[in-house]
């Protein structure tokens, strides 16, 4: 029996094999931490979607000097939109693509139903006064014309999404 080749020092091929496996755990460490995080958040929640029809309905004096505009909304179909918590959903407004304000749509003065647009479903029609929750005109400093488009955006704010983006010329 030879002792010099039993205990020789020839560990040359023992460093890049380790580095090798080394190197792939670390890889597949990394790919299931990645792979965990992205798969594991679950399906992003999206905003209720439904068919809106907005329309002008006139415009009024609410017993001050300001005119108020106000417009029907009509839900032709899809998801429920609920009005009645404002961290639900908010509506806001903008009268010839000038500074947007949002709606009281929750506690509305002085919409068709004093505590606002509530549940809107399927088939139901309910008129939103383009005011704040004290009903004066919601558009600071200008007064609303026959003729004036007015920009509608319906925003569920739970997920930051529109619902529903309308032009409306009262």
């Amino acid at each position: 029996m030879d002792f010099k080749k039993l205990f020789r020092k020839d560990d040359k091929a023992v460093s890049p094999v380790i580095g090798v496996i080394l190197m792939v755990a670390i890889t597949v460490i990394l790919a299931a931490a990645i792979g965990s995080s992205v798969f594991g958040m679950g399906p992003a929640k999206s905003a209720p979607q439904a068919n809106l029809e907005i329309k002008a309905a006139g415009i009024t004096n609410s017993g001050s000097t300001s005119a108020v505009a106000s417009v029907k909304i009509e839900h032709l179909g899809g998801d429920i939109i609920r009005f009645e918590d404002s961290e639900k959903t908010k509506v806001t407004a903008s009268l010839e693509n000038g500074q947007s304000y949002t709606i009281g749509a929750a506690n509305n003065a002085i919409t068709a139903n004093p505590a606002g647009l509530g549940t809107l479903d399927v088939g139901s029609v309910k008129t939103l006064k383009l005011a704040d929750g004290a009903g004066v005109n919601a558009f600071v400093g200008v007064e609303p014309k026959s003729g004036n488009t007015v920009h509608i955006k319906i925003i569920d704010v739970q997920t930051n999404q529109l619902i529903c983006i309308k032009d409306v010329r009262l």
